[in-house]
Order: C-alpha cells, then structure tokens, then sequence
C-alpha cells in the first residue's frame, strides 16, 4: 500500500541505500573497514580478553568463572592477540614476516609459561610436559625469528611444527594427551581445550607458510584463521 511505500522511504535505520546515510558517510570523508582496522580491532579484544579474562566472562553475563572456563577463554584471547600482533606489525609497522611472527611468539609464550607457573595446569589437569615442550621450543623460533639468524628455511621448519603438533592436539587430541603428558582419562573439557589451542597452531603454522611461500599479507592473514575460526565455530553447534 501507498502507506506502507511511504514508510519504508521514511526509514531512519542507518543502510547504505539510506541517503541520511550516504550524506554522513560524505561529510566524515566516508569509511571503509581495511586489514589494518581488523589488526587493531584484534588487538583490543585479545589483550582484553587474555588480560582480563574474568571481567570478559562476567560483562558478556556468563557467571561459570571455574578454571576451565577461565583459560579456555584466556587461550582464545591470547590467540587472538598472537595473530592480530603479527598482522599489526606488517600491516602497518612495514616489519618483515619474521620479525612479525616471531613478535607474535611472544604472546604464546607469556600464555604457556602462565599457565605453568601459576598452577593451572594442576586445577585442571593439563600435563605440564607437553605445555613446558611448546614453550621451550616457541621461545627458540621466536628468538631466532626476531634476530633472523635462523636461516632461510627457518619459517618452514617452524610452520611444520606448529601444523604437525596442530593437527596431533587438534584432531587427535586423546592421542596427544597421552603422548605428552601420559593422561588417558581426560576430561571432555580438557580434551576441548586441547583441541582449541591446536587448531590455534594450525593457523599460525598455516599462516607462516602462505608468507613464507610469498603470497599477500592481508590474503595469507585471512586463509591462516581459518582452521582456527572454524573449529571454534563447529564447537559451538557439538
């Protein structure tokens, strides 16, 4: 109806097929999210939500503060803050993909000597060997990527690692308790968590191949999150 027509031409929703809207969007020179704008919005929400792990839980109404939950989404924040401090640094600081990735590092290594150091790993009954073993080693690779001193197959070698000890945590992940930490028992929580943070492996790994094998910083950014992403995705419908 003639009514209806007029209402909708009256809209006051802000759509880009609203003129309100195109005129805001040309007198504030217009704006268009960019990688860089995703890096820096990553930015915030890992280090709030890695940082301040139990006010994210409280604010967003989610009251089961109990350790699990806690580094489950303390893991996913320090995720987030890993790839997105990489992304910064090449998207807008012009760094090397070495020199990002192994800056990067660093988060994950703040992450697991955490998580040993201040007794989750004993609530929760994580094996403290398998978490000490990725520790030691990422802290080799980020050493070595920050100085550049590794070599030019240093980020092959280190993406092999991060994909293979994905793949083993991610997919199977009763296999991986076992070998790292001889825990057959596992919870469903645990063997979750587990399989969250290797599937945060994968896509760093993945990451450092697509640079490594020279294609696009913003397209490699994109197609590295997947597998981390959609596991936590398909977590939400399991």
């Amino acid at each position: 109806s003639s009514a209806v027509a007029s209402a909708m031409a009256a809209n006051p929703f802000l759509t880009q097929s609203n003129p309100l809207t195109r005129q805001a969007l040309e007198l504030r020179g217009g704006w268009t999210p960019d990688a860089k704008d995703v890096a820096k919005l990553g930015l915030t929400v890992g280090a709030a939500t890695a940082l301040s792990t139990k006010t994210v839980l409280e604010k967003t109404g989610n009251g089961n503060l109990d350790p699990m939950s806690v580094l489950t989404v303390r893991r996913i924040g320090g995720s987030i803050l890993n790839y997105s401090v990489a992304a910064y640094l090449m998207l807008s600081q012009n760094a090397s993909a070495s020199t990002a990735v192994g800056v990067g590092s660093i988060i994950t290594i703040i992450e697991l000597a955490k998580t040993l150091f201040d007794g989750t790993h004993k609530d929760l009954g994580i094996p403290a060997e398998g978490q000490a073993m990725v520790l030691f080693i990422t802290a080799i690779f980020s050493h070595l990527l920050i100085n550049d001193s590794g070599g030019g197959n240093l980020m092959k070698i280190n993406s092999g690692w991060c994909i293979a000890n994905g793949v083993l945590m991610g997919v199977f992940t009763k296999l991986a308790l076992k070998l790292y930490g001889d825990k057959v028992d596992a919870s469903p929580d645990l063997e979750y968590i587990v399989s969250l943070w290797g599937f945060s492996l994968v896509s760093w790994g993945t990451l450092m191949a697509l640079l490594d094998n020279g294609m696009a910083t913003e397209k490699a950014l994109g197609l590295g999150a997947l597998p981390f992403l959609l596991r936590f995705a398909v977590s939400k419908f399991i």
